[in-house]
């Protein structure tokens, strides 16, 4: 977890209100199409104008179900311990999920996700301490589709320890999956006190809540299971083209969700935030990682913050092929302003091929590059013992500080240690073996990989399993 003591602002407070009315604008005018009869239901008694499938929301419901909303949310881990509280600036990381394939080596062969890379995935997470959370980062095609969710939620339960974020197609996976999670914590009280998943849903922009989109957000907040409900939109393709635009539709999406989610149960535990990035009008491909798409989706947390609620974002991803400088590039300059931007829930780490493939050797990099993150932002300690004006007496001019006692005292903290980086003259870095930075990567893999999971107890896995088979 990082609590960066260096925030970077991208809009002023005029901007934030300017896209707050205009925002307002497009839900009380545009409205939204709500493709579910209970959902059009609840905003129909709340108050929303309601013609067919298109609903028009007024301010004042906006207002009542950010009043309604909780502030922090507390997620549990495996053993129904509080593990992350998420709200104010407290930064934690975690996997993306569901790529279609997986890149071995970094720069080797691209194959088939399966549902062994699940498992691999969520052990290399549970071992990384800079990674928080986990979520599949592989879409199992070994798996029949009406199962796939309920067997990635599984695998990664009997991996990982850490809180899990979690993605299903057919809410009737729903159900499965969360008997899974309240057995690994041990019962419903752990449930309820700090939950060990929480569901990532999306509306579909422009502007639609789907059934399936709108039953999701239903079941959660009649659950009790943290919901993060967040637009993927593409500027220029089912967004405007302008970031500012972009930033508008996002938030009239997030928050129309929010009013049906609150006023079906009011204090469900909901999280704001989206990825927008641009659509390429020459490839087709929406890019997951373009500079101007983290200042647009940093835009969107703030708006987030704005409204009190904890958020959502996405870093450690690429949009290379491969694991190369391109990659490194990409993870740094997402990395970094997510961290200073005060997300709550960063995504993604792990992604190549803007979010089609996964790779050990990127999520493992990206985690040395969080770490280096966390250096950066934790500020300069200006304390007395810090500031050092003794030790400078002491030495005077022209002298030196490597036996000064303050040095002995402190240089241990005060180091940085290389980790996957190497700070090495190149002679030694040759003696080593002349290892490049993928190469220490894949060696790193290795070694997570050998260790063993956490353990589970083994009625808890037993129920699990019986849950899963029936």
């Amino acid at each position: 977890m990082i609590e960066a003591k260096v925030r970077w602002r991208i809009l002023g407070d005029e901007q934030v209100e300017r896209i707050h009315a205009a925002a307002m604008r497009v839900l009380s005018e545009t409205g939204c199409e709500v493709a579910h009869a209970r959902g059009v239901e609840v905003l129909r008694k709340a108050g929303a104008q309601v013609t067919g499938t298109r609903v028009r929301i007024g301010e004042d419901l906006v207002t009542e179900a950010l009043k309604r909303a909780p502030k922090e949310i507390v997620l549990g881990d495996g053993d129904g311990r509080p593990a992350m509280t998420l709200g104010g600036s407290r930064v934690h990381f975690g996997t993306g999920s569901d790529c279609l394939f997986v890149r071995e080596g970094g720069t080797g062969t691209r194959r088939k996700a399966v549902l062994d890379d699940v498992r691999r995935f969520a052990r290399i997470a549970h071992h990384l301490g800079e990674i928080d959370f986990v979520m599949s980062l592989a879409c199992a095609s070994d798996v029949a589709p009406e199962r796939q969710y309920r067997e990635q939620f599984a695998a990664m339960l009997t991996e990982t320890t850490k809180p899990i974020v979690f993605t299903v197609v057919d809410p009737a996976e729903l159900d499965p999956i969360l008997e899974m999670s309240i057995e690994a914590q041990g019962g419903a009280a752990a449930h309820r006190k700090a939950p060990h998943l929480v569901l990532y849903a999306e509306p579909v922009s422009p502007l639609a809540h789907v059934e399936t989109s709108v039953e999701k957000l239903l079941f959660c907040a009649e659950k009790r299971v943290p919901v993060v409900y967040a637009p993927g939109s593409m500027g220029g393709g089912t967004a405007p083209v302008t970031g500012a635009g972009s930033v508008v539709q996002s938030v009239a999406e997030i928050l129309s969700g929010l009013v049906i989610h609150q006023f079906a149960v009011p204090g469900a535990a909901f999280v704001f935030g989206g990825a927008i990035g641009p659509f390429d009008m020459r490839t087709s491909v929406n890019v997951l990682c373009a500079p101007f798409g983290a200042t647009w989706t940093a835009a969107l947390v703030e708006m987030g913050k704005h409204y009190g609620l904890p958020t959502w974002s996405l870093a450690g991803c690429s949009d290379s092929k491969v694991v190369d400088a391109q990659a490194a590039i990409d993870a740094a300059l997402m990395i970094l302003p997510a961290a200073l931007s005060g997300a709550n829930l960063v995504h993604d780490v792990g992604y190549l091929e803007s979010g089609m493939t996964s790779s050990p050797e990127m999520l493992v990099i990206s985690a040395e590059i969080i770490r280096v993150v966390a250096r950066m932002t934790a500020g300069l300690d200006t304390s007395d013992d810090a500031l050092a004006v003794e030790a400078i007496g002491r030495v005077g001019p022209g002298g030196h500080f490597l036996t000064d006692e303050h040095t002995l005292r402190r240089f241990r903290d005060e180091r940085f240690d290389g980790g996957l980086l190497d700070y090495r003259n190149v002679a030694a870095w040759e003696k080593a073996g002349a290892k490049t930075m993928l190469d220490r990567a894949t060696e790193h893999v290795t070694e997570l990989l050998a260790k063993d999971p956490p353990p589970m107890d083994a009625k808890r896995r037993r129920r699990v399993l019986d849950i899963l088979r029936r």
